[in-house]
């Protein structure tokens, strides 16, 4: 499942919703919507690319 962070926008990956961000610690996550899943997919893309990088 991809969730996404409110207060700062983090998007991430979780077998089981996590209650805190687990980049800044806020408790205001929830399930990404098909956009923020989209961006999602398209960073980790970009992310695992060619290794070139």
């Amino acid at each position: 499942m991809i969730f996404v962070c409110d207060k700062c926008r983090f998007i991430f990956s979780r077998t089981v919703e996590p209650e805190p961000c687990p980049d800044c610690g806020k408790y205001t996550v929830h399930e990404a919507s098909e956009v923020e899943r989209q961006e999602y997919e398209k960073h980790l893309k970009e992310f695992q690319g060619d290794g070139n990088g």
